[in-house]
């Protein structure tokens, strides 16, 4: 099925101001959660961060203060959502620390636009729920000559346990002071994965797959780590 970011009535609801609203709103609170987990990580100032899926820039406004300038990366299918971001989110201070050539519209996880650059650290949030399985393989092939050996990719993922049959409807868990649930599905959006399926995701590749878990995700996303071992 085609991205919705690519229909008429997708790009005039953005333009007309409802960008927050289209990426699944939590503006304030899914920035926060995004950073504090990836300091708890260990990312640091001088580190380099990709950030895929990064739409108009939600986590983007709290990692270009946090990070030294010019050391956040993105990459999103919309680059209407990109420039929305980049001129309505962003101060001019954070424009200065950001180059818009650090952005960049793809729908195919294409990231030769960062050249030599290596990358500390890469987060997918809510990417990894809306792709079949091998688009993930094809983002962590993509991503894996731009990051340093070592480092992690971390992405969010819709959780079906070994109880629960994958081909069937699940619903997801969420605490009772949350939103209502999120339904999820083998064979469409949003999808969800066994542990397995995200491990096979990393054979006969530099990647090695970690279940991380809860990380505080107001609609249940769990979280993995793929680490590059070059």
């Amino acid at each position: 099925m085609p991205s919705p970011y690519y229909q008429p009535e997708f790009k005039q609801h953005i333009q007309e101001g409802g960008h927050r609203d289209a990426i699944g709103g939590l503006w304030d609170e899914m920035g926060r959660l995004q950073l504090e987990f990836l300091k708890a990580q260990g990312l640091q100032p001088y580190h380099r961060l990709m950030d895929i899926g990064c739409g108009p820039l939600r986590f983007g406004c709290l990692a270009v203060d946090f990070l030294d300038a010019r050391n956040y990366y993105g990459v999103d299918i919309s680059e209407e959502l990109l420039d929305i971001g980049y001129n309505n989110e962003l101060t001019d201070r954070q424009r200065e620390r950001l180059p818009r050539s650090h952005l960049a519209a793809t729908d195919q996880f294409d990231l030769r636009y960062l050249q030599d650059t290596k990358l500390d650290m890469a987060i997918a949030q809510s990417v990894f729920t809306h792709l079949p399985m091998n688009h993930i393989r094809h983002c962590l092939k993509r991503l894996a000559p731009h990051m340093k050996t070592g480092c992690p990719l971390f992405a969010t993922f819709l959780h079906c346990p070994d109880h629960h049959d994958v081909t069937e409807p699940l619903t997801q868990p969420v605490s009772p002071d949350k939103e209502l649930a999120v339904t999820s599905y083998d064979i469409r959006d949003p999808y969800h994965y066994t542990l397995e399926d995200l491990e096979y995701c990393t054979r006969d590749t530099a990647w090695r797959f970690q279940m991380i878990g809860d990380w505080g995700h107001p609609r249940g996303q769990k979280m993995a780590g793929f680490f590059y071992e070059g």
